[in-house]
């Protein structure tokens, strides 16, 4: 599944599944509780007018294309964990503030692996990962950053998550 969200002017959220049938029980459940979804047939239309994207798909082709992704647009990756797995093509990564789960783990994931092996990105443009983010109050941004978070998964960040939690009550 893919949830394109505009926010500008008000916010307008556009779920797009290769099978959209698929989607009709939870966007009840959803108006049911006061949300409006649409259900969109075209993606690249809803890639093109969006500010976040997230994506959770287990697709070996890229469905978002970085052509289309506009800039100061948010893109969460976080469905492909393996190598033969792309939810992106190389252009969404280009030129964006990138992010990941874990650094090892998201440079396993075809959507940084392909990238970084293509020359597109560098190490050096992942700017932090998960434990980065709960450590820093802000990261600044900019109203044209285009930003990507890459999250691979794994038990490991459950891990993470509960060490940060428990050092917080601690604190």
């Amino acid at each position: 599944m893919l949830i394109c969200i505009s926010a500008r002017p008000s916010a307008k959220s556009c779920w797009w599944n290769r099978t959209p049938a698929k989607l009709a029980d939870t966007r009840e459940a959803l108006r049911r509780s006061g949300v409006e979804v649409s259900i969109v047939d075209d993606l690249d239309a809803a890639v093109a007018r969006a500010d976040i994207i997230a994506c959770a798909t287990s697709s070996a082709t890229p469905l978002v294309r970085g052509a289309l992704v506009r800039p100061g647009c948010h893109v969460d990756l976080v469905g492909g964990f393996r190598p033969d797995m792309r939810e992106a093509d190389d252009e969404v990564a280009r030129g964006a503030r990138i992010f990941v789960d874990d650094r090892v783990t998201a440079a396993c994931s075809g959507d940084i692996q392909a990238p970084l092996q293509a020359g597109v990105i560098s190490e050096n443009q992942i700017e932090g990962d998960l434990y980065d983010l709960c450590q820093h109050a802000a990261f600044s941004r900019s109203a044209s950053d285009k930003t990507l978070y890459k999250n691979a998964g794994g038990a490991h960040l459950d891990l993470m998550v509960a060490q940060y939690v428990i050092a917080r009550l601690r604190a």
